[in-house]
């Protein structure tokens, strides 16, 4: 597949026409039909061609969606970037979407997912630019490195390892991958229980693996602590692949990652990593069973509670 800096290039080998829309096709080797474009606008255009009409997202401030009916009978659907200063986010945004597309066994599931996985991304393109984490964000950043480092990279190539790390763009779980998910949660040690954030984060057919990582706030001389800046200093200089170092600070960036908030150097540490599988027994709700009316829900699970799917590393 192409990868992300052949991509942004290939924007710059088009030269944009006012009144017309003029691109050249993505990736042949890709299973759908992306084509990399400038709308009549000048703006920089990702297009789908699909034979069906999907449900088409609204636009926002930062992107326009529109579906155009073709003379062959198809769909181009357009996604344009109406935000110059965040050319860079849209870039990966695209890439993001082919890349989760490739493996794709009909062009109808395809197209279903890229939209999908388009409005994940919709969403932080409409947050504020200057917007901090939270507390309970920045712990959950820390979970996400620490569960990136120590178990995923383990596991993955850099490049499957930073591409599954899809929590940044909103995804349901933090790490998603063809054979299995991760699902990080950072608590203290003394904490019993975790927040399951909504009622679909859990509820998916394919087992995957529950990980509840123990961390402390500490202070600045304890041996072995770390900051949010040097652990993610430490996983990117892990990272030796080019393209999988832009993916890593593609979602760093998606996560509200600033190395000059204060918050980026209060120390933290790990104590432990346990990892708990979930299968069809395991305690969980699902959208399934939940009467119509309920349109969403957070629910919390006791860890103690869990130790018969508790499984050692």
């Amino acid at each position: 597949m192409i990868s992300m800096s052949e991509l942004s290039d290939a924007w710059k080998e088009i030269i944009p026409q006012t009144g017309q829309s003029v691109g050249r096709r993505a990736d042949k080797n890709h299973p759908l039909d992306f084509f990399i474009t400038y709308d009549e606008n000048r703006n920089m255009q990702m297009m789908l061609i699909s034979e069906f009409l999907p449900t088409i997202p609204p636009s926002s401030q930062q992107i326009s969606v529109r579906a155009n009916f073709r003379h062959d009978g198809k769909y181009a659907v357009c996604f344009s970037l109406t935000d110059d200063s965040l050319q860079e986010q849209f870039v990966s945004l695209c890439w993001d979407i082919m890349h989760c597309t490739i493996s794709t066994h009909s062009k109808a599931s395809g197209v279903k997912a890229a939209v999908k996985r388009f409005c994940m991304w919709q969403k932080l393109f409409a947050e504020e630019k200057n917007k901090k984490l939270s507390d309970a964000e920045v712990k959950g950043l820390f979970g996400e490195l620490c569960a990136l480092k120590n178990v995923i990279l383990m596991r993955y190539s850099p490049q499957t390892a930073v591409a599954g790390w899809i929590g940044p763009i909103g995804a349901d779980r933090d790490f998603e991958f063809s054979d299995t998910w991760y699902e990080a949660k950072a608590v203290t040690l003394s904490k019993d229980i975790v927040t399951i954030s909504s009622a679909d984060q859990l509820d998916i057919g394919t087992e995957g693996t529950l990980l509840v990582l123990r961390i402390e706030k500490v202070s600045q001389n304890t041996p072995g602590a770390f900051t949010l800046n040097s652990l993610a200093d430490e996983v990117r200089n892990s990272i030796q692949d080019p393209e999988a170092r832009i993916i890593f600070e593609s979602r760093l960036s998606s996560s509200k990652y600033d190395p000059a908030d204060p918050q980026a150097d209060e120390p933290y540490f790990l104590h432990q990593i346990e990892y708990y599988r979930v299968n069809d027994d395991f305690p969980r709700i699902r959208r399934s069973n939940l009467p119509a009316a309920i349109s969403n829900c957070t629910y919390s699970l006791s860890i103690s509670g869990l130790q018969s799917w508790r499984q050692e590393q």
